[in-house]
């Protein structure tokens, strides 16, 4: 029982994330859901392509050959519906609210024409909802008596205006009133209930079509390749006074809508709006009318799962997340087996809209899922540095071999207390570890940290230092303590070139497997400190304490200021003769006042010697003319930049000397 228990409240914690995480999806991916469903909608719909349905606008072309623009001339009006009528149309709907008399004679005109028509005819009106005043109303209701009326209405989403729902009527008075299309959609013998929700607006991916098809005129809107692919479907449409001129057979048994298409008038936000921008996405009402007026015939509809499938969809995703990232597998694993899932999810609903018109919830399942997933991945994070800390703090802790060879050739007792040794401190530091051991198993962390101090503690101690401590991947060690050496100026230096060489063929090694391994910064100096046991008499540190100690620190870490990846004071320099130098500088340490003169080793190659001589000579010809306040310096050190731009050194210099600095004293203000 108490075996189970913790697995009992990891998945008790798990669900507990998962539905938080759901939560938290549902409430900000709302618009996002909507603006995907456009994208899919617009794109991929592979709807039925209209085929019967035919426009004719009434433009600015056409208000221009009448004597007046508002109201539309009724006799026009008559002439055109007369006209599409003996063509033979199959229905014939007027986007056009009638709501106020103009002349006496045309408004007669106007209502004998439609009451005498042989083709099923429905005009649009609208109500005080839509805008219209009490008098406008009226006026419709007694002028259009015993004509069949469609509401022109069209829904707008409450946050941005899109019209993405179609409109199939509502109750007035009690009674229920159908829009324009479900009035026509009827008129032509499609019977109620008609497919609500989203509408599946047709778009042009099957029919490139430009210019005249069958001498027929079509109005859409091109892309520079003159095709309208994935535009809004180009429904065939004819200006109105153009009517009375075209052949009879271009409306016979068509249903043919009748709208305006005037700028900046009747145009609506649309899901194309969303794909495509306000230019082609925005369409004139007419044209929207058409797009429900089709999939009221054709019977398309989005289908979407109820309310508790939807929860049940994101919540599940969530929760098969949650299980997988709190599970004992490798970030990685965990990583790929979630984006397998995620992307199996987005294909499935994919596949389901495409083929079958169903619509589930995608953002939401996948916010929630990646939600889940960070919640487990921040708390193994925390974990891990937990365990990366305890692995320092045991690292540190590591005695030096050279004190227990002490302890076993004296056979005494290690007291507590301290000499004034002269002493030679080395510090090693590796770059930028803490951000690769974040993106590793502490595991791979361990095992890879223990190979690298492994062989740098055997280095240590094949060159007789003292190692001092470890702090994580930092190596600390001196020369001259607990017994002295007189060179030890010399091994140290020695001890950092053999540092310097296994450091880089281990960086090449582990770069080889894909692991970002950085360069391994060294500091020497030489000087007095006191060394000895410092502690208590339950745990004693044989370290070193003083301005010596301190000033190698400062040392390794001044490198990543110059490029260089070793640095040593001018009292090592002076100590160790079987190495060539050359001067970085006179730096000013933070913390200090006085300035220590810095020297980098020359590591010499297997080839190549005169090339490197020459190199050496060149850099420290430029570097007495600097030294030297001399005019000539800067040039000399941008004509060594262009010769040797991958030398971090002389590119150092170079920028100091282009900024106005002068001289070689170098003051430092971070470590």
């Amino acid at each position: 029982m108490f075996k189970k228990r913790p697995v009992l409240k990891l998945l008790a914690k798990t669900v507990v994330v998962a539905l938080f995480a759901s939560v938290f999806a549902f409430a900000i991916s709302l618009r996002l859901e909507i603006s995907l469903t456009d994208y899919l909608l617009t794109k991929y719909g592979n709807w039925k392509t209209p085929e019967n349905i035919v426009i004719v606008t009434i433009d600015e072309d056409t208000l221009a050959k009448l004597p007046y623009r508002s109201p539309i001339d009724r006799t026009l009006l008559s002439k055109v519906i007369a006209k599409i009528d003996n063509a033979g149309a199959k229905a014939i709907g007027l986007d056009l609210l009638i709501d106020q008399p103009s002349e006496r004679p045309k408004d007669t005109q106007f209502l004998t024409t439609i009451k005498n028509l042989k083709s099923p005819f429905v005009i649009g009106y609208a109500n005080q909802a839509e805008g219209l005043t009490p008098k406008q109303v009226a006026f419709q209701k007694t002028y259009l008596k015993g004509v069949q009326k469609g509401l022109v209405t069209l829904l707008r989403d409450n946050f941005d205006g899109t019209v993405r729902q179609a409109f199939s009527g509502r109750t007035i008075d009690g009674k229920w009133q159908p829009g324009l299309a479900a009035a026509i959609a009827k008129a032509v013998g499609k019977k109620p209930p008609y497919p609500t929700g989203r509408i599946t607006f047709y778009n042009n991916n099957a029919n490139k079509t430009t210019g005249k098809t069958n001498g027929k005129t079509t109005s859409k809107t091109t892309d520079k390749k003159g095709t309208a692919k994935g535009n809004p479907f180009p429904f065939t449409t004819y200006p109105a006074h153009t009517v009375q001129f075209l052949p009879p057979a271009w409306f016979k048994d068509k249903i043919v809508l009748i709208g305006p298409t005037l700028p900046a008038q009747d145009r609506h936000a649309t899901a194309f709006t969303t794909t495509k921008g306000t230019t082609v996405g925005n369409l004139y009402g007419v044209m929207i009318h058409a797009h429900i007026l089709n999939q009221f015939l054709n019977g398309d509809q989005i289908s979407k799962p109820g309310a508790l499938i939807t929860i049940s969809i994101v919540i599940g995703l969530s929760l098969i997340a949650a299980i997988v990232a709190s599970s004992k597998i490798t970030p990685l694993q965990r990583l790929v087996i979630i984006a397998l899932l995620i992307m199996l999810f987005g294909y499935v609903a994919f596949y389901l809209f495409r083929t079958a018109h169903i619509q589930i919830p995608f953002v939401t399942p996948i916010f929630a899922a990646i939600f889940a997933s960070l919640f487990f991945a921040m708390r193994q994070w925390f974990k891990d540095r937990e365990q990366r800390q305890f692995i320092e703090k045991a690292f540190s802790h590591y005695v030096s071999p050279a004190i227990v060879t002490k302890i076993i050739a004296n056979h005494k007792k290690l007291e507590l207390g301290g000499e004034l040794r002269q002493v030679t401190y080395i510090f090693t530091d590796l770059q930028n570890f803490t951000a690769l051991s974040e993106s590793m198993e502490p595991t791979q962390v361990a095992g890879l940290l223990n190979d690298y101090l492994d062989q740098m503690c055997a280095l240590f101690v094949e060159a007789d230092a003292t190692i001092d401590k470890i702090i994580g991947d930092a190596v600390v060690g001196f020369f001259g303590a607990p017994q002295p050496q007189e060179d030890q100026a010399d091994r140290a230096v020695q001890l950092a070139l053999k540092i310097e060489k296994f450091s880089q063929d281990f960086k090449h090694a582990q770069n080889l497997k894909g692991i970002n391994f950085g360069n391994t910064r060294i500091g020497i100096h030489k000087g007095d400190a006191i060394i000895g046991n410092f502690g208590g008499k339950r745990f004693m540190d044989y370290t070193g304490i003083g301005d010596t100690v301190n000033t190698a620190a400062r040392l390794e870490s001044a490198n990543k200021h110059f490029g260089t990846r070793i640095c040593v004071s001018q009292t090592v320099r002076a100590a160790c003769q079987s190495v060539q130098f050359r001067p970085i500088g006179d730096i000013i340490l933070k913390g200090k006042q006085e300035a220590v003169t810095c020297f980098e080793p020359i590591v010499k190659t297997a080839t190549g010697t005169t090339a490197q001589e020459t190199h050496l000579q060149e850099y420290n010809k430029a570097y007495a003319l600097m030294a030297g306040n001399k005019k000539d310096a800067p040039l000399a050190f941008f004509k060594l930049a262009d010769k040797y731009n991958t030398d971090p050194l002389i590119n150092f210099h170079a920028n100091r000397l282009r900024q106005g600095n002068r001289g070689v004293t170098i003051e430092l203000k971070g470590k």
